[in-house]
């Protein structure tokens, strides 16, 4: 009778053992939104998004000596996609289909470069996102977005970490666009 309940408790217990932490990290920063233009009439812009990296993941960390890679838990595209139409929506534009400009949102870089000693650890985090706005009279404009943020700590670099400095350095590029007004001139120089 005890055998019963004993086996299939130790084979969960030396499964659990085995278990290995999530290789995802929780992508979620802050969305800032710019103000209200009122001069804005039922301009309506198209917004999609690309992901140029060369590898998605998102941070490389040597755990029990084996690389792990993390990679985002959203697809990262998608992702600034949503950022972008909640701002320019926002702002007052339409978000649709044949819009005065099309806007393309493009990862260039989102990396979290993670070392760790002995007893202590250091993130560096950069960001560069591209917006390539294309009016329907042929114009084009580029800007670019850029951010890093560091951190240091004691012990190791825990997948939570890597997740707050990825989205440190997120929201104060998502920041920065809302503050930047450039493709928001060109789009209204161009929108006739």
């Amino acid at each position: 009778m005890l055998k019963k309940f004993l086996l299939p408790l130790v084979a969960m217990f030396m499964l659990a053992g085995c278990a290995t932490p999530p290789t995802t990290l929780d992508v979620a920063p802050k969305i800032t939104l710019p103000q209200q233009d009122p001069s804005l009439m039922g301009v309506t812009v198209s917004i999609n998004g690309a992901d140029q990296r060369q590898d998605q993941a998102l941070a490389k960390v040597n755990r029990d000596n084996q690389l792990v890679t993390l990679t985002a838990s959203r697809d990262l595209r998608f992702l600034l996609q949503e950022v972008l139409e909640k701002q320019m929506a926002a702002r007052g534009y339409m978000i649709g289909p044949n819009g005065a400009a099309n806007l393309q949102i493009i990862v260039n870089q989102l990396f979290a470069d993670v070392s760790e000693g002995n007893l202590r650890y250091k993130i560096s985090t950069k960001a560069d996102i591209a917006i390539i706005a294309t009016a329907a009279n042929g114009n084009k404009m580029t800007k670019n977005y850029r951010a890093s943020y560091n951190v240091e700590g004691a012990l190791q670099a825990s997948n939570e970490k890597i997740a707050n400095a990825v989205n440190n350095v997120l929201t104060d590029t998502i920041a920065d666009m809302s503050q930047d007004t450039a493709i928001h001139q060109f789009i209204k120089q161009n929108a006739h």
